[in-house]
């Protein structure tokens, strides 16, 4: 690219190769509705990291253009593998806070 960065039809490009692969690796019960956000931010990272590499363009002119692509990525596999109905399980699954002694944090609240 003379510009550097990532064009829009790239960004397509890119987002079509790593939506297919999160359904392919879900579909093999690789990536499970637990652990598919962060596995779909890693996946947008190679994505356009090997995107990057092939193109032989990565400078620092170009980082931001990169960056912007891989959250444009990120967000087109994300609502491909349904950040929706695995966020909430991800959120209510946390556990509670250890107990200690009293200091800082120990007024409970509901």
């Amino acid at each position: 690219m003379a510009d550097g960065g990532m064009s829009g039809q790239a960004i397509i490009a890119v987002s079509a190769a790593v939506v297919a692969l999160t359904q392919l690796l879900k579909f093999a019960n690789v990536i499970n509705d637990r652990r598919g956000p962060l596995g779909v931010l890693v996946l947008a990272a190679l994505g356009v990291g090997f995107w990057a590499w092939s193109t032989g363009d990565f400078t620092r002119a170009s980082a931001f253009a990169y960056f912007a692509g891989w959250i444009a990525v990120a967000t087109s596999a994300a609502g491909v593998f349904g950040f929706t109905r695995s966020g909430p399980e991800a959120v209510t699954a946390t556990a509670q806070p250890p107990a200690g002694p009293p200091g800082a944090g120990s007024n409970k609240t509901t």
